[in-house]
């Protein structure tokens, strides 16, 4: 490796290390305060469609004609309200969004389940379609009846993954480190 590269590297190895313990950070709240972490992600998410939805409405000010004001002011009106919603109460957002998700993995539980059942027949020893059709609605059903709790586990999961992914952050910058 060229020693110029190497050098750049090697003084760069900080970058992953903060990486790593903001990932730590947050994948120990997500495990610990599940709800919380939900919260802050979608109070951020809040944060950008509010200021996405300004901008967007702003734009109409400026664009030039026969521009698609109509869809722009659609969209932005609709970012700017499913911002405040999340701003000002992210749980609630969260979980109504969690439960349309529910409803879909019910309505696609059950077609899984019902193609399986049908692909099984023609097929032998096909059985996946159908697991995969009966996780979906079971998963379906507490994302509808305990929004919260669904939350919770994905949060975790999440606070999961961002734990590993921080390690491997600062394993890496270790690494990096060492070509100083």
């Amino acid at each position: 490796m060229d020693n110029g590269v190497r050098s750049l590297l090697g003084r760069s190895w900080w970058i992953l290390m903060a990486y790593g313990v903001i990932a730590i950070l947050f994948g120990v709240v997500a495990v610990f305060q599940p709800l919380t972490a939900i919260a802050a992600l979608t109070w951020i998410m809040g944060i950008m469609a509010l200021a996405e939805g300004i901008t967007s409405l702003f734009t109409l000010t400026t664009a030039p004609g026969g521009f698609a004001r109509g869809w722009l002011m659609f969209y932005g009106g609709i970012s700017v309200l499913f911002g405040l919603i999340a701003v000002l109460d992210p749980l609630s957002a969260a979980s109504a969004l969690l439960m349309l998700l529910g409803f879909w993995l019910v309505v696609a539980g059950i077609h899984r389940l019902l193609l399986g059942l049908r692909v099984r027949r023609h097929v032998p020893g096909e059985g996946w379609t159908v697991l995969s059709g009966v996780l979906a609605l079971v998963l379906g059903v507490i994302f509808v009846v305990s929004p919260l709790s669904g939350l919770e586990v994905t949060a975790i999961w999440i606070g999961v993954i961002a734990l590993l992914y921080g390690v491997v952050q600062m394993m890496a910058a270790l690494r990096l480190r060492r070509l100083l």
